[in-house]
């Protein structure tokens, strides 16, 4: 078997509330193969978000990491436990979608209605990459035609609420793999499309995968999707 991508071992993610401790992950473990899929599936609220929030240190308050390793597998062979981090340090923001890719479970609230989608990936591009504005641009295009949007020269003008649900989605993995990540994590991808949408997106993930050897975390409450 492969040296795993990614470890995750006894991670423990509490909310300290008022009324109580909320343990949203309590002892979590799991490994990472490189270009495997790993299904997270559960019901609603069992923690699979928080779990995978965790690795990337977006956990908002008043949730935290109480305890376990997060080993995180570098492209030049390092390990870093991304636990011990700070979450908004140079090296975690490095992390955050230039290794790690994340798909956001609702693409409405995770897209800008002020910006167009081309704007965005160009802000996405250049945070990772040291490249103009104009060749960002072109960038932005071919990744929405990568990810099978029509017209991408055109599309990237859009705003987010002139697309479809599918295209929105779309949209959401372009941004994930607009600085080339190792790893892909989709939250809920398929959350609120219909059943011919939910499976041309199922299709894309693994054709991305298979094309661009990506190790994929797969949340969902569906058995039918993993």
């Amino acid at each position: 078997m492969a040296e795993p991508i990614l470890s995750v071992r006894g991670l423990k993610t509490w909310f300290h509330q008022d009324e109580g401790i909320v343990r949203a992950v309590d002892g979590a473990s799991f490994d990472l193969e490189p270009g495997r899929t790993l299904g997270i599936v559960g019901e609603s609220g069992c923690g699979k978000s928080v779990t995978a929030r965790s690795i990337l240190r977006i956990v908002e308050r008043p949730g935290r990491i109480e305890a376990g390793e997060i080993w995180l597998r570098r492209a030049d062979g390092s390990r870093v436990d991304l636990a011990k981090l700070d979450g908004q340090g140079r090296e975690m923001r490095a992390i955050r979608g230039g290794e790690i890719g994340y798909v956001f479970q609702e693409p409405m609230s995770s897209l800008s209605a002020f910006h167009t989608i081309g704007n965005q990936l160009i802000e996405a591009i250049r945070l990772h990459a040291d490249v103009s504005k104009r060749a960002a641009r072109a960038r932005a295009a071919e990744l929405l035609r990568l990810v099978g949007i029509p017209r991408p020269e055109q599309r990237v003008d859009s705003y987010s609420f002139e697309l479809s649900g599918g295209l929105r989605q779309r949209v959401m993995i372009a941004l994930a793999l607009a600085a080339e990540p190792r790893i892909l994590i989709a939250d809920e991808p398929t959350t609120a499309l219909d059943v011919t949408t939910q499976a041309q997106i199922l299709d894309l993930i693994r054709k991305l995968q298979e094309e661009r050897d990506l190790a994929v975390i797969l949340i969902t409450h569906d058995m039918g999707v993993i």
